[in-house]
């Protein structure tokens, strides 16, 4: 009891915490959504946009080059998102662009074909720090034709592959641009209502064993007078 109870309480406040915060991030990243879109250029560098802030940017896709980001699921769906890179006027890295979603086939190598437009182009999206994922590789450990494919992006492994520096955040196609597919990233990886979900359990949790506390105390002291006597 004198263990448990704080434990299950602390575990409940983290929950309630952790909600507040993502709560904080998805009004953020609405925010910078919401406002007109920057022009990267010479004379706005990536490194200096906020995250989620809309961008547009102008340039050319090297189709060349493409790759896929593994294991992205939709609808129960296994594919992959599509991810090219694009040279930004005024620029001497490599913007990596994630282009949405598309489905596979029976088997990993079972990819879709795409149309990627050569030529100046311009884009609208967002940029975003990719996700550092626990046991998963950024290495490009196999290919299909000329597509790489990648468990997770990381930049600084992607510059031998694409012959080039790679801007250290990525790309995601608005909904508005063309050139893109399914694009329904969420904001965060787990909602806040499910945050609270999680704090009801440990509170739940918590009253039960201060309940179970409290009756077996009660027990014991009806208990005690009786084999007094």
């Amino acid at each position: 009891m004198a263990v448990g109870l704080p434990i299950l309480s602390a575990l409940g406040c983290w929950q309630v915490r952790r909600a507040h915060e993502k709560e904080i991030l998805i009004e953020a990243a609405a925010m910078q959504q919401a406002a007109p879109p920057l022009r990267l250029g010479e004379s706005v560098s990536p490194d200096r946009v906020p995250e989620y802030r809309r961008v547009m940017v102008r340039g050319e896709f090297l189709a060349d080059r493409q790759g896929l980001l593994d294991n992205q699921v939709r609808d129960g769906q296994i594919g992959y998102d599509v991810l090219s890179p694009f040279r930004v006027d005024g620029q001497s890295s490599l913007l990596l662009v994630d282009r949405g979603w598309l489905a596979r086939g029976a088997r990993r190598s079972d990819v879709p074909a795409w149309q990627t437009p050569g030529g100046p182009l311009t884009l609208i999206g967002y940029l975003r720090r990719p996700m550092d994922l626990p046991l998963v590789s950024g290495e490009v450990r196999e290919r299909f034709g000329s597509l790489w494919v990648v468990g997770e992006i990381d930049p600084l492994l992607l510059e031998p592959v694409l012959g080039a520096p790679v801007q250290r955040r990525v790309l995601r196609l608005a909904p508005e641009s063309e050139y893109g597919f399914r694009r329904d990233w969420p904001t965060v990886s787990m909602t806040p209502q499910r945050h609270y979900g999680y704090a009801v359990q440990w509170f739940g949790l918590a009253a039960a064993l201060l309940v179970m506390y409290i009756v077996h105390g009660v027990r014991r002291a009806r208990l005690r007078p009786e084999q007094e006597e």
